[in-house]
């Protein structure tokens, strides 16, 4: 929908940390043990890879935005002016305009006419003396009704019908741009990916809420292994570490997943308290596992392999599903204003990210024996008493605090790093439910949502939003294997192959729409040959059917 008032709008370096947000959330807690898994040369190749795939996908789906809102305003204006025309015949005023040179209705006509102009005139002598004359007027009756479509009366070659000005979401540009099959194709694959971000999100918050109460820990068990499902959570009590993780993630999605009943939006607020608790997080890991790696002796360190490729199809579903970003492009840079250079700055924020995920996981992998799934769980200090992990934690904490608030700063250290996926996915979760709500809605309901039953509209569709990720969540803790399934397959469509296909439909019905214009768009991607796209989807097949065969043989 379109935004109504300035203060919809934000300056850039807000906007693009919007951006850095979204893309560096939980899923970069998974890339030290997908690193790990698949070797230090491997991964620093595919994350510069996928990076800058991801940027150009970006790019694509900009453009789309771009080419969906001049072709959005132009349908408007020829409906306009047709029903314009269809009133002055039924009333009989043909010579209204002069009447009436001051109303929004006639600046909008003037603007189609001068359009149908250009094109009339285009090869014509008269053509710049017309135009000055256009542009006389309409900088008078833009300044008499406080419009600013003035860009639509510059040059033929400097057109800038394309402004983003609409926020059109993801499955709108869908619609226009695709047929009903491929429309019904995204919505499926949009679909399925959300399904996979709420598993992964319900398993991360399950396991940390689990790790965080349950208290035994063997004493026959070594301190860089994994503790079994089987293992008791409390000394003395018959409740199983799965049991655990099962009980509170029923908890977790009945109380937080109730918000998927209804709208809710995150507020400024909000959104400022989780940022600060996700940059303390990752700044106190980073900083952890640097003193690990200067401090520790070399046998309690990492000794990552090179290069292993049996894990190279978990380290690409992660390092897709931590770029993501793409199907929230429209609502978070539709309102940034001025547009300026988007393109550079979103560059920026990419190559910041590629740079925080490589100092994140290589800290991650040289200074841990072991890594966690879930990276936090490495800094748990209190999950091994006996072991090098608590030791390691009380030494670091006693350089920065006094000995005697040594076993405190512990505590706090301890609840905060594996409850901090609790945090963030708090407020992240209704809003993924109610988004995924709403694209199954648009998938099933072929009618006005008013024409169902309140069960259809209010109770279902939450219902089918909630209960298949965490039937998912709860057969399976394992958040590595989700993100390898949900960014290998359903990331690849959503990030690669439908923005490919986006700019490409775009560009083919911008050309439809303007047939008789040089309309330039001034959001056009950098990567404008039609063998990029190519290279994308190519890219997108390549990777899907490697990723798939690497399965497949780790199976057998």
């Amino acid at each position: 929908m379109a935004r109504d008032s300035e203060s919809s709008t934000y300056p850039p370096s807000i906007g693009l940390i919007y951006v850095f947000n979204l893309i560096v959330g939980t899923g970069a807690l998974t890339l030290p043990a997908a690193f790990a898994n698949a070797g230090w040369i491997i991964s620093l190749c595919v994350i510069l890879a996928l990076s800058a795939i991801s940027y150009m996908t970006l790019t694509f789906v900009v453009e789309s935005m771009a080419a969906a809102n001049a072709i959005a305003r132009n349908k408007r204006s020829k409906l306009l002016s047709k029903k314009e025309s269809m009133e002055r015949l039924n009333s009989g005023q043909e010579d209204s305009d002069s009447s009436t040179s001051s109303s929004p209705t006639k600046s909008l006509l003037e603007r189609v006419k001068v359009r149908k102009k250009r094109s009339s005139h285009r090869n014509s002598g008269i053509y710049s003396a017309i135009m000055q004359s256009e542009d006389e007027d309409h900088h008078q009756s833009s300044a008499i009704n406080g419009t600013s479509d003035i860009v639509l009366l510059s040059p033929p070659n400097d057109l800038e019908e394309c402004d983003i000005q609409e926020t059109i979401e993801m499955g709108k540009l869908a619609s226009m741009f695709f047929n009903s099959v491929g429309s019904v194709l995204f919505f499926v694959c949009i679909t399925i990916y959300l399904y996979g971000d709420l598993a992964i999100y319900g398993a991360a918050v399950g396991k940390s809420l689990r790790d965080t109460a349950c208290t035994y820990f063997p004493i026959d068990v070594p301190c860089n292994e994994t503790l079994n499902g089987t293992v008791a959570c409390w000394e003395g009590y018959d409740l199983s570490r799965d049991n655990a993780y099962r009980l509170f993630l029923s908890i977790f999605v009945t109380v937080i997943g109730a918000f998927g009943f209804f709208n809710v939006q995150k507020t400024l607020f909000l959104q400022i308290l989780t940022g600060i608790v996700r940059w303390t997080a990752f700044i106190a890991m980073i900083v952890l596992a640097c003193i690990r790696l200067l401090s520790s002796p070399k046998e309690d360190q990492g000794h990552p392999s090179v290069a292993n490729i049996n894990g190279l199809p978990n380290l690409f579903g992660a390092c897709v599903y931590s770029f993501m970003c793409h199907h929230s492009l429209p609502s978070l840079l539709t309102p940034i204003s001025p547009k300026r250079g988007l393109y550079k700055l979103l560059a920026l924020d990419y190559i910041l990210i590629a740079g925080f995920y490589l100092l994140l996981g290589f800290t991650g992998i040289f200074a841990f024996p072991h890594l966690e799934d879930l990276y936090t769980l490495n800094f748990v200090p209190n999950r091994c008493p006996h072991g090098p992990s608590g030791n390691f934690t009380a030494t670091v904490l006693a350089v920065v605090v006094p000995e005697e608030a040594v076993s405190m700063a512990q505590q706090i250290l301890f609840y905060f790093l594996t409850l901090f996926p609790v945090f963030t996915l708090s407020t992240s979760f209704p809003i993924i439910t109610i988004t995924l709500r709403n694209n199954l809605k648009q998938l099933f309901l072929r009618k006005d949502e008013a024409d169902y039953s309140f069960f259809v509209r209010r109770l279902l569709f939450p219902l089918l939003a909630l209960i298949p990720p965490t039937v998912l969540a709860i057969v399976t803790s394992d958040i590595s294997f989700l993100v390898g399934i949900t960014g290998s397959y359903a990331g690849a469509g959503v990030q690669y192959v439908i923005p490919a296909l986006l700019a490409f439909y775009a560009r083919r019905e911008l050309k439809k729409e303007f047939p008789q214009e040089q309309v330039r768009n001034v959001f056009a991607s950098p990567f404008k040959h039609v063998c990029f796209i190519l290279f994308v989807l190519l890219w997108a097949g390549a990777s899907i059917g490697f990723v798939t065969y690497n399965h497949v043989m780790a199976n057998k």
